[in-house]
């Protein structure tokens, strides 16, 4: 049954429900509507709960006091199910402060086991349940008030199958002796720089090894002054300037506000206030011998015969253990591991036993 829960006193009288669920150790199914097309942070609109055969959507724009709802999301006695979990994980740090644990996210169990690392939340209730779910609210604007009967159903359902799902892939991962694997990845999801992004470190999302050094750091201090000017303005990074343009800066560093202006990298009306700024950042990056990025020469032909081989035994690794293929690695994981004989990826954790030393012994043998 779905409820909607608009006004405070209906939050609050939630919260002994909240609590039983700690005292019980319960859990709770989660999800969230939310916006992010003309902002930096994406606007939490809705938040859905799912407590037994109840479906409760929060409308978190019209109600003041959310403190009983961030004191759900911090109660590690109660675990928290969701459908691919990352972004409705960063929607809720940005708006409450507070980083829902324990999880357990669906999506990635059914990976351990076989399914599909990017099956929808829908897909996955009709192949498990047999239930199939309408589309229709799916490009819907969460942000319009009032929220309308449909509006309201479909979000209720976002929550309602969550439990049993939760429960079938559990079954699954035990079953197939997968269950520590995942406890160990879901880890990587409590880490608190997948959410927030320090403008000092917004370069690493970029690529410059072929850059110069000197461009790199150009690159570096650009990439930082853009994410900062971002995060004050409460735009999307590509508002400030695309990466296209961010790489055209890079190379021709131009000497006046004209020539920026002539090389069209910001918008007509920003480019007034925008390109003296950048003039000042690309005057400011001063002469260093560090390398930012590894210099990347382009794989020969050979080499990319290799990397395909070893592809393939990605692959066929992917199905004898069933675990879904592009949560063990990819391709770009692979050139790595060839280039390096090292990889963040393939070489920690349950990957490496599984994974990284099988495609090392099969490099030693394609180089023997």
């Amino acid at each position: 049954m779905n409820h909607l829960i608009e006004e405070q006193h209906q939050l609050t009288e939630l919260e002994p429900q909240f609590k039983q669920l700690g005292d019980q150790s319960g859990v709770v199914a989660v999800d969230t509507e939310f916006l992010r097309e003309k902002t930096y942070n994406a606007k939490l609109c809705l938040v859905q709960l799912g407590i037994g055969e109840h479906q409760y959507c929060i409308d978190v724009l019209a109600i003041d006091d959310l403190s009983s709802l961030t004191a759900l999301f911090a109660d590690e006695r109660v675990l928290k199910l969701f459908h691919a979990a990352r972004q409705d994980m960063e929607v809720i740090y940005q708006t409450l402060g507070v980083l829902p644990k324990p999880i357990f996210d669906t999506q990635l169990a059914s990976a351990f086991c076989g399914g599909d690392m990017q099956q929808g939340y829908g897909a996955m209730v009709l192949e498990r349940t047999g239930v199939e779910l309408p589309k229709t609210q799916s490009r819907t604007d969460w942000t319009r008030r009032p929220l309308s009967a449909d509006q309201i159903e479909y979000a209720g359902d976002d929550v309602a199958h969550l439990e049993e799902l939760y429960r079938q892939t559990k079954e699954l991962l035990e079953q197939r002796n997968r269950f520590d694997w995942y406890q160990e990845e879901i880890e990587s999801y409590y880490e608190l720089d997948k959410y927030v992004i320090d403008p000092a470190l917004a370069y690493k999302r970029l690529s410059g090894g072929n850059l110069k050094i000197k461009q790199q750091h150009v690159l570096k201090a650009l990439a930082e002054w853009r994410e900062a000017t971002a995060q004050k303005r409460d735009i999307p990074r590509s508002w400030v300037m695309r990466d296209d343009k961010l790489y055209d800066l890079v190379m021709q560093q131009p000497k006046t506000e004209q020539a920026i202006k002539d090389l069209g990298v910001f918008g007509r009306k920003s480019v007034v206030y925008l390109a003296p700024l950048a003039l000042e950042i690309m005057g400011s990056v001063k002469a260093s011998e560090e390398r930012l990025w590894r210099k990347v020469d382009p794989l020969t032909k050979q080499e990319k015969s290799l990397c395909s081989d070893l592809m393939k035994r990605l692959k066929s690794i992917s199905e004898e253990l069933e675990v879904a293929q592009a949560l063990l690695g990819t391709r770009k994981d692979i050139e790595s591991l060839y280039r390096h004989r090292q990889s963040k990826k393939l070489l920690k954790g349950w990957r490496e036993k599984a994974v990284g030393d099988v495609l090392l012994a099969r490099l030693r043998e394609l180089e023997s």
